[in-house]
């Protein structure tokens, strides 16, 4: 018999997880049998929506093993959220329906401060997605997710579509940012060697389990599209044999960047919802433009009643069996009150997806939704799979006094009439935030930025120098992983002051 490698503690061995007392979440045995633990380093957010009839719970082990870190749930009645933190280092979460029947209309993500998912199993208004069967809901094999997080991801238009189609003509492209460090490595002379060794490699699993398929492309890796730096970024879906994307599942997907060979360090970026549906991309959904740093860009914005500044929507199409794309001819858009009852509609015909303001309350907050209809009449608008037409909704307030030109929540220098400030994205998903003052007063060197919350307590402080009399930068809202780094759901107000001048602007941050 070998000998007992920790002969004072019963049962135990090198490895073997151990109470490391307070202020720590995760202890091992050391060589010595020494139990030493490791501190938080990220703090994270379950977020649940039960069914208020069974418990959901969750828990978090290293990857690899059967080391319990951390757990938490119970008795969850509606939606909500529980803090919890993690350690350096790979996990895999398991989630676990007490009614042994999923959550009906439900489900979960793990994230980090309400900003980063690390995992997605939600389940959104259209009935996409979520944990709504079974006893336990986990990625295959045992898998998971690192911290930190990595940097690369899908591109804003890649990430949570659930319209993505297959047929007719072939699958569409994913599209991951593409990473400065993989670019450098592409070279022109299609024999180059880095170009066999460097690139990217995209996972797409379902968080309640069953598929798990990581599929590799090189700068070298044919994909129908011209070779360049950025040709390995788009993966074209289904074009490989085996492991399809099934019709109608929601999917996480992330992507990592490989150089000469090496995946950063295993590290996966974030997590996105995608969902293949050659049925919805046929009535794709859309809204009002929320894409960063668009020149159009609506959702949260603020526009004057009576001014020639504009709402639009994202631009639709679809493909017909012709393999031709075919836009839609008409979009309706819908403003409603807290009251949920429309106080104004609109259709406009296609090629303008945008609708003056004019008719509408001026300082009021209206959510706003859009549909469209591929009939010039706009008799028949598009339900995907027979289920409501209407996108997602964003949030618009119509300012007062009009102000003058842009595309992006305004607000104007009263003295001078010059300075415009852009905010945005709006809503929020609480990382980046995008602002941008012209026409800054000769003379001032540092605008001051400060966001407030609900109850007027200051949350985050920044000072930020003017060049040239602008200010164009962007604000990290996830600045860290220590407590009080990142601004958690809800309502927030941010007060600009360059020189004399202050401008207000509201912030909504979204799970």
């Amino acid at each position: 018999m070998p000998p007992d490698p920790c002969p004072a503690l019963a049962d135990a061995a090198p490895g073997d997880a151990c109470d490391a007392g307070p202020n720590f979440v995760l202890g091992a045995l050391d060589a010595n049998c020494n139990c030493v633990g490791v501190q938080c380093t990220t703090d994270l957010d379950f977020v649940y929506q039960s069914d208020n009839v069974d418990q959901l719970t969750f828990e978090l082990y290293t990857q690899g093993s059967s080391i319990l870190v951390q757990s938490g749930g119970g008795f969850l009645n509606g939606d909500g959220s529980e803090a919890t933190c993690l350690p350096d280092g790979c996990f895999y979460l398991v989630v676990e329906d007490g009614g042994n029947d999923g959550v009906v209309g439900g489900g979960y993500k793990l994230q980090i401060n309400s900003a980063q998912r690390l995992i997605d199993n939600s389940h959104d208004a259209f009935g996409n997605g979520g944990f709504t069967s079974g006893q336990y809901s986990q990625i295959e094999g045992g898998e998971g997710f690192c911290l930190p997080v990595g940097t690369d991801r899908l591109i804003f238009t890649s990430c949570d579509k659930l319209d993505w189609k297959t047929s007719p003509c072939g699958g569409e492209y994913v599209v991951a940012n593409d990473n400065l460090a993989v670019n450098a490595q592409w070279n022109s002379n299609p024999a180059a060697a880095s170009n066999f060794t460097s690139g990217y490699q995209m996972w797409w699993y379902n968080p309640n389990g069953g598929y798990s398929f990581k599929r590799t492309q090189y700068h070298s890796t044919p994909n129908g599209l011209a070779a360049s730096m950025t040709r390995a970024c788009h993966f074209k879906l289904n074009s490989w044999s085996g492991n399809q994307l099934a019709q109608n599942v929601v999917y996480n997907a992330k992507v990592r960047g490989i150089i000469n060979g090496d995946f950063l360090n295993a590290i996966w970026g974030p997590a996105c919802r995608l969902m293949v549906s050659d049925a919805a991309a046929q009535c794709p959904r859309t809204k009002l433009n929320d894409i960063p740093g668009d020149p159009y860009f609506s959702c949260g914005g603020t526009r004057a009643v009576g001014s020639n500044v504009l709402v639009h929507a994202r631009a639709v199409r679809r493909m017909l069996a012709n393999c031709t794309w075919q836009n839609a001819k008409r979009y309706q858009f819908r403003f409603r009150t807290d009251d949920n009852n429309p106080v104004y509609t609109v259709v406009k015909t296609a090629n303008t997806y945008f609708v003056n303001t004019t008719g509408l309350i001026c300082g009021s907050t209206y959510d706003v939704d859009v549909r469209v209809s591929f009939e010039t009449s706009g008799t028949n608008w598009c339900a995907p799979n027979g289920a409501a037409p209407w996108g997602d909704v964003c949030l618009l307030t119509i300012s007062c006094p009009p102000v003058n030109g842009g595309n992006q929540n305004m607000a104007e220098d009263a003295s001078t009439g010059s300075a415009q400030l852009r905010m945005y994205p709006n809503p929020n998903r609480g990382d980046q935030l995008m602002l941008s003052l012209e026409s800054v007063e000769e003379g001032v060197q540092t605008v001051s930025v400060d966001i407030l919350d609900a109850f007027g307590k200051r949350v985050s402080a920044r000072t930020i120098a003017v060049n040239d009399g602008f200010l164009n930068t962007v604000l990290e809202l996830n600045p860290g992983s220590g407590p009080g780094q990142a601004l958690a759901a809800g309502m927030y107000m941010v007060n600009i002051t360059a020189g004399e001048q202050m401008y207000t602007e509201r912030l909504v941050i979204q799970p």
